[in-house]
């Protein structure tokens, strides 16, 4: 039975990675003002009465310039204290926001899918992590300042766990700035991941 449960939540992750990827690469509608709201944003700190680790997917793509968003991971409760604690990296980081540049040469990955091969990790500066709100601000080479401010949506989020993935309705929904452009109303969907 447990080989089964296995081979079903494989086979969900793959139908979510081709979902992914099926649609053309469309930039979702910037609104050159405001800013997710980050200016009181400090520190590391989490409160949290439920499991949100795992991989929020843009339900629309968004792209700067060359590098577009491919998702916002979560990890675990204790990776946000060992974090906080001062366990910190300049590799993973408890929330990070990635980016595929679409400029780079494209590989080949072990289950045969494309990628790009030059992408950016935006790990965090401070965020705040709550049931209904997370709050990012970082940065990285290339992309620049990274922010997030972003209702979570904890029935979706538990649907979307009980389903392995497979719900289509958004875990997360808020304003997104990618240096000087800024996204409002983006939603994200959970994902396990591999």
């Amino acid at each position: 039975m447990r080989r089964w449960i296995i081979v079903g939540a494989a086979a969900l992750a793959v139908a979510a990675c081709e979902r992914q990827a099926a649609g053309p690469p469309v930039d979702a509608e910037p609104v050159e003002s405001g800013t997710a709201d980050t200016t009181d944003l400090s520190g590391f700190r989490h409160d949290l009465a439920q499991d949100v680790s795992g991989y929020y997917m843009p339900a629309t793509p968004v792209q700067v310039g060359t590098w577009r968003l491919t998702s916002i991971s979560v990890l675990t409760q204790d990776d946000m204290r060992a974090w906080e604690g001062g366990e910190q990296g300049d590799v993973y980081g408890p929330i990070m926001i990635e980016f595929d540049n679409t400029a780079s040469p494209i590989g080949v990955n072990e289950l045969g899918r494309e990628y790009h091969t030059v992408t950016a990790r935006v790990l965090p500066e401070a965020y705040e992590i709550t049931d209904t709100r997370v709050r990012f601000r970082g940065r990285s080479p290339g992309v620049g300042i990274v922010t997030l401010d972003a209702a979570l949506n904890g029935d979706e989020l538990s649907l979307a766990r009980r389903n392995l993935g497979a719900s289509e309705g958004s875990a997360l929904t808020g304003t997104l700035t990618v240096g000087e452009r800024t996204f409002e109303g983006q939603q994200f969907r959970w994902w396990m991941g591999d």
